[in-house]
């Protein structure tokens, strides 16, 4: 009996394929990709859906408060920026005003790498933990949560100012921040939207919901204040390898 015949498909006839498609294979390849895009968009929509539905409405509303607390910090920013490009554009005191934009560049930096003292509305979150159970991810996660809910400026414990490079572990004698020992009760001095911060802090399933279950047993209280000052500050690490693309 005769063997079937056997295509065999060379090398040089595979790259070739590969370099010069037919209209068929981009057809197809065309499909499977938008395929693909819509099934990725339908499981994250679902996803989504899941998260929010299992959300209690006190929840949600949090969610949209923070969300129009972002949009409105934004709406400002662009304006602003519109107007100062539309002052430079208009060639009036365009020197004044560049100069202007860039010391005003220069204080949001600074805030923002903690090298300088700051002040303003805020926060003071105190954290006792009697049995030792607040882990550095919890900390962390604390912070990030802050920082989602506008915090501009925090500092742990009064001394200890956190910055983007700033890490949370533990050693041997318990939590550290930086390498720097956190003593307790744990106190978060954060500037901010007052009530944002609140809201971001009890937010379910964030700080004061972990700090209070039954597995760590501890406690946290929030104090509003229209004033606070962060005096910490942070020595700049000069860079070793990344520099300025020009």
């Amino acid at each position: 009996m005769p063997e079937p015949h056997r295509h065999h498909i060379s090398w040089q006839q595979l790259r070739h394929d590969l370099a010069r498609p037919a209209k068929g294979q981009i057809a197809v390849a065309l499909i499977l990709c938008l395929f693909s895009m819509v099934l990725v968009t339908q499981v994250r929509h679902r996803s989504a859906q899941d998260e929010y539905a299992a959300m209690s409405r006190s929840d949600l509303i949090t969610v949209l408060d923070r969300l129009s607390t972002s949009s409105r910090q934004l709406d400002s920013e662009i304006a602003d920026l519109r107007e100062t490009k539309r002052q430079l554009q208009s060639g009036a005191d365009s020197h004044k005003i560049a100069e202007k934009q860039a010391t005003e560049e220069q204080h949001r930096l600074q805030v923002m790498s903690g090298t300088t003292p700051v002040s303003g509305p805020g926060v003071t979150i105190t954290i006792h933990d009697p049995r030792d159970k607040v882990t550095s991810d919890l900390l962390l996660n604390a912070v990030e949560e802050l920082r989602d809910a506008g915090a501009e400026a925090i500092a742990v414990n009064s001394d200890i100012r956190v910055v983007a490079n700033t890490w949370f572990g533990r050693d041997a004698n318990g939590l550290v921040v930086s390498g720097k020992k956190v003593k307790r009760p744990m106190t978060l001095t954060v500037l901010g939207e007052p009530h944002a911060l609140t809201e971001g802090a009890k937010f379910r399933g964030g700080l004061v919901s972990q700090v209070e279950s039954a597995q760590v047993g501890g406690s946290v209280s929030i104090t509003p204040s229209d004033s606070l000052t962060i005096s910490a500050v942070v020595k700049p690490t000069p860079m070793s390898f990344a520099t300025p693309v020009r």
